[in-house]
């Protein structure tokens, strides 16, 4: 019924996909294809609902006690193996192919077609350029030239709107989003990325890294495709060994496990037949599908658990390090190195040498501690001012209080220091890579309408993880409360400015008592004007006190 053409090295072009999916919809009750709002590129974002008992409404779904998996394919446009696997396992199961309807009597199935829609309209052979197939990939960024897996957090996008509205609805209980990786080469034709576990709601880590890791790995070993884990090399050499890595917010992963989700990564090995990838990726969305129906009663269970146990948690990671004390050896399947000779310059290359498969056991590091942690309070206070914070917040559907009336409230705040912006923009964004904070408590007005968001929700990982300004990748680090940073009020050393610096002096003696001391200790300012009305102006409290305070704020009752 559908028309796919990954055998002969082609991907399915962006009309060619929702016809396909059209197609199933039509033929078949038990699915729906949905819109789920927009893109940037002005198409909608798609949902393909494979549901057994033909409910298509997410909260009815969840009152019937089946697991939701959502699979995302297409972020990355020219790694497409995932919109040909998502399209063939849809229609292998809607057509009980080898019996697999059995995989919907207690789950329900949801395919994303393709995130960046902008990229799959833009296909182009030399897209992807270490990729040898497929001949037509699509594009890496979307429609407005973002990279659509580090947008997570700051919803640049209309895509990211879409998905977090989408996501936060249906709350899957599993994610998987497919990729291709060009960063290693090895005898794999899949690599596996779970989230880090530590990093991960504890209950749900736990259970993930305990029992559904290890039984994804043993399924795919029945398949033709055995799995190994993403090759993030240390020191960029497989004999030191493989390290997971923490997945920080901005990227889908990082992101979806903040609500408790079981959520994984695929990222098929470009330098392998684009068949195979395909044919590996619907393998392991099969398995995924089949562990979530064996398993879904305790996937429940874990999940109810976590966030119950959440919304009391008073302490959280915001930054994690690996233990390299903590290992498992692994078995890896490499290739030998060595160098042939450049055609264009003949000059020696390194290369892979194909002829010289070996296999040893490297150490695998997948345990991490928290590098820095932060105990939470019983509220942040976001001025409504912040709003493009504020809506940030309501697409996630975290839950807000309005405070009624003015009032004054006494809160602790941070004030930004030693603050070290990327040299280069990111995705629109000049990221802070690195700064310190300093806290001070103080009475602040508020009005009528500013926002109390308690901590003491599900979604607390999410509050603290974008609220807290270190935050791996906070709202703070991502610029949305970068005017703060700025003065607005400054003085030039006229005389009507000098003269009221000397009548505050005369009336407030501590203040003066203040200069004295300064001037003891830094005679050269004795005789300098305007170091002493900088002085005074800075550090005896005329300065507007808001100059690199964060503005949320935290209230302990």
């Amino acid at each position: 019924m559908i028309h796919l053409k990954y055998d002969q090295q082609l991907s399915t072009s962006y009309p060619e996909v929702i016809a396909n999916y059209q197609k199933l919809d039509s033929a078949w009750p038990e699915a729906q294809l949905l819109e789920a709002g927009l893109t940037d590129c002005g198409k909608p974002l798609h949902l393909f609902v494979i549901s057994s008992d033909r409910q298509f409404d997410p909260m009815q779904i969840r009152k019937s006690g089946k697991r939701i998996v959502m699979i995302n394919n297409g972020i990355h446009s020219g790694e497409p193996e995932g919109i040909e696997a998502g399209m063939l396992i849809a229609d292998d199961i809607l057509r009980n192919h080898d019996g697999m309807r059995k995989l919907l009597e207690n789950t329900v199935v949801c395919i994303i077609p393709v995130y960046s829609v902008g990229g799959l309209l833009y296909q182009n052979r030399w897209h992807r350029t270490n990729q040898p197939e497929p001949l037509n990939p699509g594009y890496r960024g979307n429609a407005k030239n973002l990279d659509l897996n580090r947008d997570f957090v700051k919803l640049d996008t209309e895509n990211a709107r879409s998905f977090a509205r989408l996501f936060r609805q249906w709350d899957p209980d599993i994610f998987l989003d497919t990729h291709t990786t060009n960063g290693s080469d090895h005898q794999y034709v899949i690599t596996y990325l779970p989230a880090q576990h530590n990093s991960m709601p504890e209950k749900v880590g736990n259970y993930f890294s305990e029992t559904m890791i290890p039984a994804l790995y043993e399924k795919m070993r029945s398949t033709p495709y055995e799995m190994i884990p993403y090759a993030e090399y240390t020191n960029d050499s497989p004999e030191q060994g493989i390290e997971n890595y923490v997945q920080t917010p901005r990227f889908s992963t990082g992101y979806t496990l903040l609500f408790h989700t079981f959520t994984q990564m695929i990222e098929n090995h470009c330098y392998k037949p684009y068949v195979d990838r395909v044919k590996s990726i619907y393998l392991f969305i099969h398995k995924l599908i089949e562990f979530t129906e064996e398993n879904g009663s305790r996937i429940s269970e874990v999940r109810a658990e976590s966030k119950e146990q959440v919304k009391s948690q008073k302490v959280y990671a915001l930054d994690y390090l690996v233990d390299t004390t903590r290992y498992q050896m692994i078995e890896f399947k490499g290739f030998g190195r060595g160098t042939d000779k450049s055609p264009l310059t003949g000059e020696d290359r390194p290369v892979y040498d194909y002829s010289k498969p070996f296999t040893m056991l490297v150490p695998f590091y997948d345990h991490y501690e928290p590098a820095k942690t932060v105990t939470a309070p019983d509220y942040y206070i976001l001025p409504q001012a912040w709003s493009e914070v504020v809506e940030r917040l309501e697409i996630n559907g975290i839950i807000m209080e309005r405070l009624p009336k003015d009032t004054i409230l006494t809160v602790e705040v941070y004030y930004i220091e030693n603050l070290v912006w990327s040299p280069r923009p990111s995705n629109g964004h000049n990221f802070h890579e690195s700064f310190t904070t300093r806290k001070e408590v103080q009475p602040i007005p508020y009005y009528a309408g500013d926002y109390l968001i308690r901590v003491n929700q599900e979604t607390n990982y999410f509050i603290v993880n974008m609220l807290e300004p270190e935050g791996a990748d906070s709202y703070f680090r991502w610029n949305f409360f970068d005017p703060c940073l700025e003065d607005r009020e400054w003085f030039s050393p006229h005389p009507v400015l000098e003269d009221r610096i000397y009548k505050y002096l005369t009336e407030n003696p501590e203040a003066r008592k203040k200069l004295d001391d300064a001037i003891a200790a830094h005679p050269e300012i004795s005789k300098n004007r305007t170091a002493q009305m900088y002085f005074v102006y800075t550090q005896c409290g005329l300065a507007n006190k808001w100059v690199g305070r964060y503005p949320v704020a935290r209230l302990k009752l």
